[in-house]
């Protein structure tokens, strides 16, 4: 009898030794000869592009995230389980809010609430995917639907004054085939076959200017002196009157995958293409730094400082991470494309350069 109350009183303080030790545990890991903190960081969070929360964690003992030593201890902190919100590697095809492998013809799944659907009129079908299925980081269409902010006055060439349904009559809102009348003509260098980008100011950013919309593309079919004719190439929603075109300038998509980089970059949100709602994977958002810093194709680690410090726990919290597709002024535009855990996105947040594209 007294042996088995030993045995039970052993393994009750086993069990209690273990639970109070997983509780208090704290990972670390010695730097062995060839580790990177992203090969760390891949190790343990399954995700290399999360590095900076044990550079934060140990920024005591490391000064250059580039250099880390043999021998080195660095602490391991947890942090929110990521939610892989990634796109499918095949392209899809839009029907009815559905999407449709291109290459076996099975459902997929539904369209994304926030992916920007492009206006299809009935019976018809568009492809249409984030990130290309081979070589690119990410569709043109994404990148030229992401749109941009501009603070730039001289951004429009004109405006569209009357729209057409395909028999030539007026209609409120005009759609793919269907033409348009502009203010401009050949007086202000409008030709033939000239292409612009059909668009309307979004909100004001502070700082920052005018959320620009992109709406479509047209095409001059006919050039007046003072007054053009154009036929709508593409519509991502209804044309109409008063909407404005300027020059079009897609943005080039950029081949090749991101890879982890250490480079000391970092800014933050500055607007959501969606200003109400919750965000969501493929939300559209804008950031700062723009041109000259951050380019097409750039990975960034959305993040909070932590209130307090917590034992395990490193001094941020990662909640998510955005691709960058537009780069224009002061700002670019990207979509998030992993969210981590529950944690609300805001303006304001922190965000810092984890991954480029490379060959």
């Amino acid at each position: 009898m007294k042996r088995i109350a030993s045995v039970v009183l052993i393994l009750f303080a086993l069990v209690l030794g273990f639970s109070l030790g997983a509780a208090g545990a704290e990972k670390k890991h010695m730097v062995k000869k060839g580790d990177t903190l992203w090969d760390i960081a891949g190790f343990y969070y399954n995700d290399p592009f999360l590095w900076p929360v044990i550079y934060k964690a140990n920024q005591d003992s490391i000064s250059d995230p580039h250099w880390i030593y043999p021998g080195e201890v660095f602490v391991i902190p947890s942090v929110p389980e990521q939610v892989r919100t990634l796109p499918p590697a095949e392209k899809e095809i839009i029907v009815k809010g559905e999407t449709v492998s291109v290459e076996t013809g099975k459902p997929t799944g539904k369209v994304p609430e926030e992916t920007y659907k492009p206006y299809i009129p009935s019976g018809k079908i568009e492809l249409f995917s984030v990130v290309e299925p081979k070589g690119y980081a990410f569709s043109q269409k994404a990148a030229f639907l992401a749109g941009f902010i501009s603070d730039e006055k001289t951004l429009r060439t004109g405006e569209i004054i009357k729209t057409h349904g395909t028999s030539g009559e007026p209609v409120i809102q005009a759609t793919i085939g269907e033409t348009v009348d502009l203010n401009k003509g050949t007086s202000d260098g409008i030709s033939v076959d000239d292409r612009y980008t059909i668009f309307e100011w979004g909100r004001r950013v502070k700082g920052y200017g005018r959320i620009v919309h992109i709406k479509g593309i047209l095409s001059i079919i006919k050039a007046g002196n003072e007054i053009s004719t154009a036929r709508l190439l593409e519509t991502y929603e209804p044309i109409k009157e008063s909407d404005y075109f300027m020059e079009y300038n897609p943005p080039v998509t950029i081949e090749g995958k991101a890879h982890p980089i250490t480079i000391e970059l970092e800014g933050k949100i500055i607007a959501f293409k969606k200003e109400f709602g919750s965000v969501k994977p493929y939300s559209v958002v804008f950031i700062t730094p723009g041109e000259g810093e951050a380019k097409p194709g750039d990975i960034f680690l959305i993040y909070k400082l932590r209130e307090g410090k917590e034992e395990g726990k490193a001094p941020i919290v990662p909640l998510g991470k955005i691709q960058i597709v537009y780069v224009k002024g002061r700002s670019a535009s990207g979509y998030i494309t992993s969210l981590m855990g529950n944690m609300n996105i805001a303006v304001g947040d922190e965000i810092r350069l984890v991954g480029r594209i490379g060959k």
